[in-house]
């Protein structure tokens, strides 16, 4: 039984915020059962200016919100015209590095997660902006486009900085990666 399933109420409640927040918001399960919701997502000043609406994807893990996994979000808008992979944090399959999923500070447990998610994730959208602005000036000048802001650095060595920066981590607790196991049976032996 999927998470959506076992807890019904909960399931409403991600829809309900993500209606919300999502222009022509969807919601739906996927043919393996995993959970997702959908829409266009305005990225906004303080005072109410758009400065970009892209299309999102949050696709929910199987197990949601089992010991903290966190929902991925996706790129669906954009494809044209921003670069992904490298520096930009946005993966190969669009997925949005959008932090480690130990460090975020989200609860997911907490029913109202989604709205803390999207409000890291429009931070992050705000900051890819900056940064696939400075991918194009870097065509035009060779100076190396930097990220806005701190930054972890991808992969496992992200991981092993923000276990450094927490000054360690339990071998019963829940691994640094995201994945809902704990650390002693997933990347213990490799970080």
């Amino acid at each position: 039984m999927q998470w959506h399933e076992a807890m019904p109420q909960r399931w409403k409640r991600e829809q309900a915020i993500a209606a919300a927040s999502l222009e022509d918001f969807e919601a739906g399960i996927e043919g393996t059962g995993c959970a997702f919701v959908r829409g266009l997502f305005h990225v906004v000043s303080e005072h109410g200016h758009v400065y970009e609406t892209v299309k999102l994807r949050i696709t929910y893990p199987p197990n949601f919100p089992a010991r903290n996994q966190s929902p991925s979000v996706y790129l669906e808008s954009h494809r044209d015209s921003w670069e992904k992979g490298g520096d930009s944090h946005i993966e190969d399959d669009w997925r949005l590095c959008l932090f480690v999923p130990g460090e975020s500070g989200i609860d997911f447990g907490e029913a109202t997660s989604l709205n803390d998610l999207l409000a890291v994730t429009h931070t992050f959208l705000f900051k890819q902006r900056i940064f696939q602005r400075r991918l194009v000036r870097s065509r035009l000048d060779g100076r190396k486009a930097k990220w806005p802001g701190e930054d972890r650095s991808h992969g496992l060595q992200g991981i092993r900085e923000a276990v450094r920066d927490a000054g360690g981590i339990g071998r019963n607790d829940p691994c640094p990666c995201g994945s809902g196991r704990k650390f002693k049976h997933c990347h213990l032996g490799r970080l």
